[in-house]
């Protein structure tokens, strides 16, 4: 098949780099162009790699040779880039998140419908091993009906990392912290595992940083059957950690940084707690399999790989604007109710939401922390 002629919008920032890096091994597609903001390191970058410089957006869409546009730059201008794009025929993939607010999200995705463009989101954690491993075992049932599934998404970041660009760390350029930016990636794979809970219940903070937004969360998600799962992102934490639990009838998934583990119950859960008469304190046996698949690098170029071809084959990619959604309107609705003291329903309000944020650019902080009582929204 024809390759696909890419374009990266944002090309000289770090993530527009990992893209170049990701194409130049890929059959599926080539890259033909680059984009950015700062001219001088753009033209010094499109010389050094022999491709074609486009000093603004309109230039890129002109160009009969490309025919799907990454956007690299910061969440915050993904939409208004995006609806340029597709409101010129060409396809989409736009990192992580997708955007700052659900009905930005909502915008994007019904105009590439419109337009009969394919829109992806670079999610490229659902393209590592671990996470295919992960997946197929639970496909397969190995699990069995979840009850309990837990993610600790904690990382650390200096002040100097929010110091050193002006919109990190911002309700007006950000939209949020921790949530949105830094643990979207684990959020996105947590909820591609376990599926969507029906509300949350969250508590943010801004722990340690001198920054608008939160750096600390925890939340209770409650799921369809009287499933719970807990979250727990921040960028305060000292070692990191990357941690995912899945616990069900039939045994137990877990992820600890990367190391996938599955417990397999001799006797599925509620047939022993019901029906065992020996021990009472004792749960039923298990097995363990280790799977050591060991830390891999490079996941950006399967991800945009899957894109290119789904394009070429007339298919939706594996993250669909739709499925990249779902992460963003779990941030908010925890966000929401950090913001309210309330249980939210998913989906959340789009306009109780897109208030909150416009509130929180207006304050330029959280709410205060005092307890506020507990409510249904």
């Amino acid at each position: 098949m024809e390759q696909i002629g890419l374009a990266i919008i944002g090309s000289t920032g770090v993530i527009g780099k990992t893209h170049i890096d990701a194409i130049d091994g890929l059959s599926s597609c080539r890259l033909v162009g680059l984009n950015a903001r700062r001219q001088g390191p753009l033209y010094q970058q499109a010389s050094e790699l022999g491709v074609r410089t486009y000093p603004t957006l309109d230039d890129v869409l002109r160009e009969s040779e490309i025919d799907a546009v990454i956007i690299a730059t910061p969440h915050p201008s993904h939409k208004d880039i995006a609806l340029k794009v597709i409101e010129s025929g060409k396809h989409v993939l736009v990192e992580k998140p997708m955007s700052v607010t659900p009905s930005e999200s909502d915008e994007m995705i019904k105009a590439a419908r419109r337009s009969n463009v394919s829109l992806g989101v670079l999610f490229n954690s659902r393209f590592r091993r671990q996470a295919q491993l992960m997946r197929e075992l639970i496909d397969k049932n190995s699990v069995g009906k979840m009850y309990r599934a837990n993610l600790v998404t904690a990382m650390f970041r200096s002040q100097d990392y929010y110091d050193r660009l002006d919109w990190r760390g911002t309700w007006e350029y950000e939209g949020g912290g921790a949530l949105i930016n830094q643990g979207i990636h684990a959020i996105d794979m947590f909820q591609w595992l376990v599926g969507m809970p029906q509300s949350a219940i969250g508590v943010l903070r801004t722990l340690k940083h001198r920054i608008e937004v939160e750096d600390y969360v925890s939340a209770i998600l409650e799921y369809e059957g009287g499933a719970l799962g807990t979250i727990q992102c921040d960028t305060v934490q000292a070692p990191n950690k990357q941690r995912i639990e899945i616990y069900g009838e039939n045994g137990a998934l877990v992820m600890d940084d990367w190391n996938v583990t599955l417990h397999h119950l001799d006797t599925p859960l509620q047939e022993f707690l019901e029906n065992d008469k020996t021990v009472r304190f004792i749960p039923p046996e298990s097995t363990s399999e280790i799977f050591e698949l060991g830390i891999e690098e490079g996941t950006h170029a399967p991800a945009i790989d899957d894109f290119c071809r789904a394009i070429q084959e007339g298919r939706d990619p594996a993250v669909t604007g739709e499925e990249g959604s779902k992460s963003q309107e779990l941030v908010a609705a925890i966000t929401l109710s950090g913001c309210t003291g309330e249980r939210v329903s998913i989906p959340v309000n789009r306009t109780r939401y897109d208030n909150l944020i416009d509130q929180l650019k207006q304050t330029r902080r959280l709410p205060d922390p005092s307890y506020y009582p507990l409510q249904n929204d």
